[in-house]
């Protein structure tokens, strides 16, 4: 029982990118094929099995190492924030020295 996924309307729903398949025979375009339900099901439970090893493997994580992560987490976010603080800043003054250079040929 095959089905074309752009007159279904799911638009690419059997596409795989981590193996570059979709349930279309192996290609890669699946809108133009038509797919197999049984290997976009199968890649759909392979795909929500990774998801729940992820999260479990999160859990795992935060119980044995959350301290430490949340003071990486924090010490690479007001990093990433100070980054941020100073970028803004030279482009404050970017504009500022845009100004005073503008104004030097306005007096022409």
């Amino acid at each position: 029982m095959e089905e074309n996924c752009c007159e279904s309307g799911s638009g690419g729903c059997c596409s795989n990118e981590a193996e570059g398949k979709c349930g279309c025979s192996g290609e890669s375009n699946c809108c133009e094929k038509s797919y197999d339900k049984m290997g976009m099901m199968m890649w759909l439970a392979h795909s929500a099995k990774m998801e729940l090893i992820k999260e479990k493997m999160k859990k795992k994580l935060e119980a044995a190492k959350g301290k430490k992560l949340d003071q990486v987490a924090e010490l690479f976010v007001d990093a990433m924030m100070e980054k941020y603080k100073d970028e803004a800043e030279s482009e404050k003054k970017k504009e500022e020295l845009q100004q005073k250079f503008d104004a030097i040929f306005e007096k022409e």
